[in-house]
């Protein structure tokens, strides 16, 4: 048998550093690398993210060697629930396995059945092919299992490293028995059954085991990292992955509140991960006896309860100049202790200088590493989780949070995200242009990309990667190529054009476009600027009767079709998936582009039929002004070739070559669309349109109340209750209302002139933001009524005039 060291698991947060540790302290040693990135796609499919991005275990291994001039790293791809386990085994023949692979989370257990019996079958199965796999083939080879100290049953005695002598009405055991243990969740159980294979394994078929009962670890950084990124392991500090002291560490830095669940009195057990990587790093040499199932407490913090943890972390927190805040929320694993408990815990590591580095040292050295990167932390990551039976819809996108149903009516909850995110002594009600969401992090951003350009360039990709993902969770959007590119009006222009340069190439113009009588001139206006295109105007009747629009689209077959989901005017959803399936088979020649700006973010996006789905960032995302979302479906993305031609593509990817914003931009952009993400997902998108349409029920309600007392002559566009109250005057013109309000600091939209299906009317247009307040919309209302009843008001004649 060889001195090979077998990793499985290596690709994880314990399991990369101590590959790095092992692959110095052993050069003339093969470190063999397993890994399937299981945890890597299941964290990005829940819609989470590490806190940096991180290269594939291949490039991470180049980069090792390439620092180090080391080249004993090998790597392989596999799952060991299947006999590649085994084969490799039987060929490399390890003399140290360390097994790591294995689901680690108990929240991630207990969301439902399917998570369950992933768990079960990753956890339990896996070791029992380790097993039997050393069994036949390497039956002298160490195997260093990583445990749970979460598997311990906690009464009250001191707990045992591993096995014990009890005493039971005055009768002392024989011999040495397992310490009892105990679990609330599918995690723990599996690791239970682990430990009695294990046991079993050592007992019957006399391998040698050291089995590792790993307290929770914290930090970032070991020696091995050496400050260089690209050796830095994975952060996770979500609520299904990130552990406890990691979660308050990054919320402490990004300025949510630390998290709590229940009362905070339960234990918990805690180690560095430079203390465990170099701690489990002495195994390879310090090999137990044959049959010998030895067991290691791996702990080095024993005293701390959820409170204490938390009080030193926001203490050394405040040393570095944050002020983080406390969040008691609920008690999801049923741990809700009155008291903190009381029990010893025995470790061989306790008073060890060797293995145990200063708690607050290793939380301050991570805080600071979190402030340099403080941009690349999201909010929704830092939410706490709120139930063991969180669905996989709810997993992704809190839409249907029932704290957030209750919050509807809460009118102090709004009022304070409001002054922490859009503080602004104006009021903001014009749907065409919402406010933008403050930049907290700006300063910072700006503090260390001013005046570098390649800065700009590198946070504009981490920010643009950010956006994609937070994208991919709220848009799921498969067959569609995603573009981040500038707003409606702007992207339109290049679209005309780009269409023009592919139509021409089978034909010549005059092409027709088909539209209706709705359009934003921003969206329709480039088609029916260039001479090249003949714009066609469909009636309201025609769109709204299924049969005598295919019927028109079919005797027309135009070359472009262009609608708006929702019309700019009046609020009014024309379109969704359904309709537009429609539109597409009867036109299945003609490219197929959706105006989303007036409904990305409080309507779902209709994917599937149409061709092109182009959206604003500054409405209902309360993005950065001159920001957009453009979907183009993956073929027609193809066949267009691009957008724009300059061939500085600023990512990567190949796929956003031509398709993304060329250089000579504005970069921020991209840290502030990120921003405006987080914070639209933190809130989550049901919670938003609830309470946008709560709120605009309550304003068009009393606004009916104010303009019936005076007989003005109005009606509302829509019967329909959303987020945007339109108001149409046949024979008032209300832009001195529109003109005084903005005087007092409140802005909505005039519409002059507008054609409606029953003739040209001027609109008042109020879009209603989720953050607004009761207390300032009869701010605004107080504003109109005293505009109506004053000689400021006249008559649509006269200021038609003026």
């Amino acid at each position: 048998m060889n001195r090979t060291i077998l990793i499985l698991g290596a690709d994880g947060y314990l399991g990369w550093p101590l590959a790095m540790k092992l692959a110095l302290n052993h050069p003339d040693q093969k470190i063999i690398l397993v890994d399937n990135r299981w945890r890597r796609d299941i964290v990005n499919e829940m819609g989470f993210a590490p806190w940096m991005m991180l290269p594939e275990l291949p490039d991470r291994i180049d980069a090792f060697q390439r620092k180090y001039d080391r080249k004993n790293m090998r790597c392989h791809l596999l799952d060991i629930c299947g006999d590649d386990l085994e084969d490799l085994i039987r060929q490399e023949r390890p003399y140290d396995i360390y097994h790591l692979a294995q689901q680690c989370s108990a929240t991630y257990s207990m969301l439902g059945i399917e998570q369950a019996l992933h768990t079960l079958r990753n956890n339990e199965e896996g070791n029992m092919r380790l097993l039997w796999a050393v069994r036949n083939h390497i039956p002298q080879a160490h195997i260093i299992k990583l445990g749970s100290f979460g598997e311990y049953a906690k009464g009250g005695l001191p707990i045992a490293e591993g096995y014990f002598q009890p005493s039971y009405k005055g009768q002392i055991a024989s011999t040495m028995l397992p310490y009892p243990r105990a679990a609330d969740d599918i995690y723990h159980v599996s690791k239970i059954n682990d430990s009695n294979y294990v046991a079993m394994a050592t007992r019957t078929w006399g391998l040698r085991i050291t089995e590792v009962m790993q307290a929770t670890i914290f930090g970032l950084l070991t020696d091995e990292m050496d400050g260089c990124s690209t050796l830095f392991t994975r952060f996770d500090y979500d609520p299904i992955f990130g552990t406890v002291a990691n979660r308050f560490v990054a919320q402490a830095v990004y300025g949510h509140p630390l998290t709590i669940y229940g009362s905070g009195h339960q234990r918990t057990g805690l180690m560095s991960l430079r203390d465990a990587v170099a701690s489990l790093a002495r195994f390879v040499d310090d090999i137990p006896e044959v049959g010998q199932h030895r067991v290691v407490n791996h702990v080095t913090e024993t005293h701390y309860s959820i409170n204490e943890l938390a009080s030193d972390i926001v203490t050394v927190a405040k040393e570095a100049g944050l002020d983080p805040e406390l969040l008691y929320t609920a008690d999801i694993r049923g741990e809700n202790f009155s008291e903190k408990p009381r029990f010893d815990i025995e470790t061989a590591l306790k008073g060890s200088d060797l293995f145990h580095t200063d708690f607050v040292a290793i939380v301050r050295e991570t805080i600071e590493l979190l402030l340099g990167r403080r941009i690349s932390l999201i909010a929704h990551h830092c939410a706490p989780h709120e139930s063991w039976r969180m669905t996989k819809k709810e997993q992704k996108v809190d839409f249907d949070c029932s704290e957030k149903k209750i919050q509807t009516e809460n009118e102090p909850y709004w009022d304070r995200i409001r002054n922490e995110k859009f503080l602004s002594d104006r009021i903001n009600l014009n749907p065409g242009c919402l406010s933008t969401l403050p930049q907290h992090q700006e300063k910072q951003f700006l503090s260390k990309a001013n005046g570098n350009p390649l800065a700009f360039y590198a946070m504009g990709r981490e920010a643009y990667v950010a956006i994609k993902r937070d994208c991919a969770v709220l848009w799921p959007s498969e067959g569609y190529r995603l573009m981040i590119t500038q707003s409606t009006s702007q992207l339109m222009n290049l679209m005309a054009l780009s269409l023009l340069r592919k139509l021409q190439t089978k034909r010549t113009g005059p092409f027709m476009v088909v539209t209706s009588e709705h359009e934003h001139p921003g969206g329709i206006g480039p088609f029916e600027q260039l001479p090249e295109y003949h714009v066609i105007y469909l009636s309201d009747r025609t769109l709204r009767d299924a049969e005598v629009l295919q019927s028109q689209l079919q005797q027309l077959q135009p070359d472009v079709v262009l609608l708006s989901q929702v019309y700019y005017h009046s609020g009014r959803q024309i379109q969704d998936a359904t309709s537009l399936s429609v539109i597409k088979s009867a036109a299945p020649h003609a490219v197929l582009i959706v105006d989303v700006a007036q409904s990305l973010g409080v309507r779902e996006i209709p994917f599937g039929a149409a061709d092109i789905l182009v959206g604003s960032a500054h409405k209902w995302l309360q993005g950065p002004q001159g920001a957009g979302l453009t979907w183009l479906k993956e073929d027609f993305a193809q066949w267009l070739g691009a957008l724009y031609w300059n061939k500085q593509d600023l990512f990567p990817d190949p796929k956003t070559h031509g398709f993304s914003i060329p250089g000579g931009q504005d970069f921020l952009l991209y840290e502030r669309l990120r921003v405006c993400l987080q914070q639209y997902r933190s809130i989550g998108p049901a919670a938003i349109f609830e309470r946008s349409t709560y709120l605009a029920t309550f304003f068009r309600m009393e606004l009916a109340a104010v303009l019936d007392q005076i007989g003005l002559p109005y009606r509302f566009a829509e019967e329909e209750i959303s987020p945007v109250i339109s108001l149409v005057f046949w024979d008032y013109d209300p832009y001195p209302l529109y003109d005084f309000l903005n005087q007092e600091k409140i802005h909505v939209k005039c519409i002059k002139g507008c054609r409606l299906e029953d003739g040209s009317a001027n609109i008042l247009r109020f879009g209603i933001p989720y953050y607004e307040t009761k207390n300032r919309l009869l701010t605004v209302l107080e504003a109109i009524r005293l505009f109506v009843h004053s000689d400021m008001a006249v008559s649509a004649s006269l200021s038609l005039q003026l």
